[in-house]
């Protein structure tokens, strides 16, 4: 049986970040693989070229979407894997009603999110930046006022990809974790994920950490807002690396300002925020540039792992349905 014919549309730079050496040695010993030679982004008549006599596709971040064009001159295209997080308005309806399997690599950067979320809820509770400032002006350092993770209550706003990644992680440290999420049966919240449903308020008035994770849709614009905000305990720590629509940000602000609340915020509204932003200068708010979700080796990897099950006719771990679109990120 021959092998299928795999072409690599990523440029040099952004596949070399993203696909190991030898994960492009694994998809080489089941596939013929082409590579995109350069650095630059194929045209979508240079993709299509490019793919004609192809069966599947690898795809990233700022390439070309899976057009009709393209499916027209790569008329036995199996597979588009998407080497990136959603896949929203970057397949033609063409695409879906043909069947072409779409995937992408969001688990594989839920992963790294949920790693960075962590991080941030570790060095929130156990006053990181605190101590440094304090260090750096030689000034009395309160200890008593750091906190270990160890059975604190944790809020997760939303059990997406990156929120259920988040309360797997947080299984070590016995906490009690307060999930909100309206999809997420009572059963499987406490059985595969030790959480209990609640509602916002409640997770505002007692958690010791907020973190949300919510995609970003019509139904979750400032879902959690100036009321929850004011509903946190002192010394609260509050983390989004969902997306700055899903908070008022005025309203955390606000709270900020009053130093009840330390934050830790990969996105804003808008992204990135405006030079005069109260958040770039809080020094009870980290600001980051968006950076929790990485190019990193983990999205070559389920990449290559995607397209090995779509020729060997297992069940593929992430494909994306037409009927998903309006519930992803």
């Amino acid at each position: 049986m021959s092998k299928p014919k795999i072409g690599i549309l990523v440029p040099t730079t952004l596949r070399e970040r993203i696909l190991s050496p030898s994960d492009l040695e694994k998809l080489q010993s089941f596939a013929d693989v082409e590579i995109n030679p350069s650095d630059e982004n194929f045209t979508e008549d240079e993709a299509a070229d490019f793919l004609a006599d192809k069966d599947g596709a690898m795809s990233s971040w700022r390439v070309t979407n899976l057009t009709p064009a393209i499916l027209e001159k790569a008329p036995g295209l199996r597979i588009w894997a998407y080497g990136a997080g959603t896949v929203k308005g970057k397949i033609c309806e063409e695409a879906w009603e043909k069947g072409v399997v779409v995937t992408s690599a969001a688990p594989a950067i839920a992963d790294d999110v949920a790693e960075l979320t962590l991080g941030f809820i570790t060095v929130g509770l156990r006053r990181v930046v605190q101590y440094m400032r304090e260090m750096q002006a030689n000034e009395p350092a309160l200890k008593p006022l750091s906190r270990s993770l160890f059975r604190r209550t944790v809020g997760v706003i939303s059990a997406s990809q990156v929120g259920q990644r988040v309360m797997r992680l947080l299984k070590p440290y016995d906490v009690r974790i307060l999930l909100y999420d309206p999809f997420m049966p009572e059963d499987r919240a406490r059985d595969e994920f030790r959480a209990e449903l609640a509602d916002l308020e409640t997770i505002a008035k007692e958690s010791d950490v907020v973190t949300i994770h919510a995609p970003k849709l019509e139904a979750t614009y400032h879902m959690y807002n100036g009321a929850h905000f004011k509903m946190m305990k002192d010394d609260a720590v509050f983390v989004n690396t969902s997306r700055g629509d899903n908070i008022d940000e005025a309203a955390l602000i606000e709270e900020l300002e009053k130093g009840r609340l330390f934050a830790f915020l990969d996105v804003t509204s808008p992204e990135p925020a405006v030079p005069e932003s109260p958040l770039r200068q809080l020094p009870n708010c980290v600001l980051t540039p968006h950076v929790a979700g990485q190019q990193s080796y983990r999205i070559g990897d389920l990449v290559v792992e995607e397209i090995r099950r779509c020729f060997s006719g297992e069940e593929q771990k992430f494909r994306v349905i037409r009927d998903m679109l309006d519930r992803l990120a």
